[in-house]
Order: C-alpha cells, then structure tokens, then sequence
C-alpha cells in the first residue's frame, strides 16, 4: 500500500526520537507492533486497510508526546547506569585492593615482613617499623578488600531492581575498567622495578602484591569486554 499511515507515523517518530540506536530500534520496533495488531483488528471488522491503520494511528496517540518521554527515559536511564558503573568499578577496585592484601601476606610469610615493609616504603609511610608497614599492608588492604565486597553485593542489589532499559554501549564498562586495571599494572609493575633498583628486595612486595592482582583483573575484564562486543556483533 502506496498510502500507509503506519509507515508515515512510523518515519515521524524515527525522525523525532533523540535517543541511542538501541532505543529508537526497541521503540520503533514496539510501536510497529502495536499498531500493525490494531490495524488488523479493525480491518476484520470491516475497515478498509487505509482507514484501520488510520484509526490505529489515532488510538495510539501524537509522536510528540512517545518521543519526548523516551528522551527522559534514555536521559534518567543514562544517569542511573553511569551511576552503578562506576559504583561496580569501584566496588571491583577495592576487592582487587583486598586481594593484593592476600597476596602480601603471602609474601610476608615467604620473604619476610622486610619484601613487603622495606626501607623505602618505610620513608613513604612516615616512620613505621617495617613490620607494622608489612603487617598494614595485608589488614588495610584485606579491610579495604571487605567493604569492596559490601559494595558489590549493593550493587547486585540495585542492578535486580533497575529498570531494564539500557544506553550505554555493550563492553563500554568492561572497556573502562580494563583500562584502569592495565594502567594500575603498569604503574605498580614500574615502582616495584624502581624498588628493586634502587633498593633491592626489601620493599619490593609492596607495590608487585597490587601488580599481581592488577594484571589477570585487566584480563578479565578485557575478555569481559570481547564477549560483550562479540554478542552485538
């Protein structure tokens, strides 16, 4: 049909819907459904096709109103996943935190408290012995490691009851976090060699206990990212 009302309310909300590519997809595909089964209806119970797709038009509703309220859907939809985004990244930041706490206290046991708490690092934590520098190495760090856990368990919490409506590009998190994690590596993979160096061993743990922990976190979260992407591909 040359004339199709469906297809002409259809374009006008394609063209006045300013939300992500996913959205428009969901809302276009939602609102085609909708009114292609009250078209139908109609045109059952007599209506030709072009006055049922009319009077299916009709019932639905202005374009303007559906899309101004999915620009506020997608625009609170943006805050809220930003928001736990960044309350999951922080949340897996400090578990790694907790388990460079384990780490070093592996170390400590293997090594000695001096691998861990070293001169160097007992200048930089103002004056601690190096086994109190060694020891607040693995009980701040595993604290740190427990309320990380809370946070997650908070955010799975959340995450169940949120709306399902979703904007933020699929990996684009996992990306993030992947990011944060290889430059964690690299940073902590540099002052543990500089320790090393300048040094030798004693301290040498403080800094490669994070390094150990950062590195398989930024391969997780790198394959974690792969597979997300791979599904929308």
């Amino acid at each position: 049909m040359t004339n199709s009302p469906i297809e002409d309310y259809l374009d006008e909300l394609l063209r006045r819907t300013r939300a992500d590519a996913r959205t428009t997809r969901r809302l276009l595909d939602e609102a085609s459904d909708h009114l292609r089964t009250a078209a139908a209806e109609l045109e059952a119970a007599g209506d030709s096709r072009e006055d049922a797709e009319r009077e299916a038009v009709r019932r639905f509703g202005p374009v303007a109103p559906i899309a101004q309220a999915t620009m506020r859907r997608s625009a609170r939809a943006l805050v809220s996943e930003t928001l736990l985004a960044a309350l999951f990244l922080g949340g897996c930041g400090l578990v790694a935190v907790g388990l460079s706490g384990l780490v070093a206290l592996v170390m400590n046991l293997l090594f000695g408290r001096s691998f861990v708490g070293g001169a160097s690092v007992v200048g930089f934590s103002g004056g601690a012995s190096v086994a109190e520098t060694a020891d607040d190495a693995v009980v701040l760090r595993v604290i740190a490691g427990l309320v990380g856990a809370l946070v997650l368990l908070g955010y799975l919490a959340v995450r169940r009851r949120a709306d399902s409506f979703r904007v933020l590009p699929a990996g684009l998190v996992d990306a993030l976090g992947a990011a944060a994690f290889a430059a964690g590596t690299a940073v902590l993979a540099v002052v543990s060699a500089d320790q090393a160096v300048q040094a030798g061993t004693p301290g040498v743990g403080f800094a490669l206990s994070g390094a150990l922990v950062a590195l398989p976190a930024t391969v997780l979260f790198c394959l974690r990212a792969a597979r997300a992407l791979l599904k929308v591909g």
